[in-house]
């Protein structure tokens, strides 16, 4: 699918996000290359028939190549790939989180949706989403000399939010000057009018909100206090929505990636919102890829991008109306107004 190019000028469609202000820059997507089993595992397996779960990926370059960590899967805490090229992948055999933590409930050890920073130390720092015993989701930090691993835990999670039905998806970002993390607040876990719950959908939508909060130069240290600076929208996105990440524009705006609707629904998609501010709002709300397109992915999310603004990667699953299916790794480059985003 390389050379594919995906436009974002024309009006979106009712109960979509509204249309965007021309003010700002339409985005797309070039190079589309989903990550096979043949790449992620090593060129002498066939495949990609066979599937290999690599959801939320996450990307960085570090130690001389391109890492991408995923949510648990393929018999790890967190699974990770190698490229030198962020297209061509292989998967590695270590866990870069071999022991998640103290904190977290013995009985349910899957870690979601890992982010991995490098501090001005030189220490890679990851963020990931743990259950907590007694408690609910939280998200901990792990560090590493070592951007493959193995990551070590901090005694205890980094941020909780029980009350709000925990929290997940947590992303860093480094605007030159402060540090920053952007988490969402797993509202739909407590129920309301969603699907996207553990039980039967009634009453209203429940808040789901995107926050960001500004750190210390070792990307630890929590400063300041939290800030909102998206939510859902209700009926429109199925009261959801997950998976911030953060980038900087050449023309001073900031873009907030995120997902929308129900992970393992067809509707899940990747949209993204512009801010004069880093912590927003967001407004003007645009799609960047949904099933629709019709680019053979179906629920695309959890997109991250590299730190210059060129490489994602996002997850999406081979087929229709398969919502247990596996999430496959695909890359891409971002454009902006059809052009490379520069360094």
């Amino acid at each position: 699918m390389k050379g594919l190019l995906l436009a974002l000028g024309a009006p979106l469609a009712a109960g979509l996000p509204a249309p965007i202000d021309n003010s700002f820059p339409t985005l797309g997507l070039a190079n589309i290359t989903k990550i096979g089993v043949s790449d992620i595992k090593g060129r002498s397996l066939s495949g990609p028939q066979l599937g290999v779960d690599f959801p939320d990926p996450s990307i960085i370059f570090g130690d001389g190549s391109w890492k991408a960590y995923a949510t648990s899967s393929n018999g790890k805490h967190i699974p990770v790939a190698t490229s030198g090229d962020a297209f061509s992948w292989n998967l590695e055999s270590v866990d870069a989180l071999p022991d998640p933590g103290s904190w977290v409930d013995p009985n349910d050890r899957g870690i979601w949706a890992p982010d991995v920073q490098k501090n001005d130390a030189g220490t890679y720092i990851m963020y990931y989403t743990a259950h907590k015993n007694g408690g609910s989701h939280c998200i901990g930090a792990a560090t590493s000399g070592s951007a493959l691993g193995p990551f070590t835990p901090q005694g205890q999670p980094l941020i909780c939010n029980d009350a709000g039905g925990g929290v997940i998806d947590a992303a860093g970002y480094d605007d030159g000057v402060d540090r920053w993390i952007t988490w969402k607040v797993d509202g739909n876990s407590l129920g309301g009018a969603t699907t996207c719950q553990g039980g039967s959908p009634s009453g209203g939508y429940t808040p789901t909100p995107i926050m960001i909060q500004r750190m210390a130069r070792d990307a630890l240290t929590l400063l300041d206090g939290p800030s909102q600076i998206l939510d859902n929208e209700g009926a429109s996105n199925n009261g959801v929505v997950e998976a911030p990440a953060l980038y900087k524009i050449g023309d001073g705006n900031y873009i907030l990636f995120y997902s929308a609707h129900c992970y393992s629904s067809d509707d899940y998609d990747i949209e993204y919102a512009f801010s004069s501010t880093i912590n927003g709002p967001y407004t003007n709300r645009g799609i960047l890829l949904r099933s629709v397109d019709n680019k053979g992915i179906w629920g695309p999310g959890g997109l991250d991008i590299d730190p210059n603004g060129k490489n994602v990667v996002f997850h999406g699953r081979l087929n229709a109306n398969d919502g247990g299916g596996a999430r496959e790794m695909y890359s891409a480059t971002l454009t902006i107004n059809g052009r490379d985003v520069s360094y």
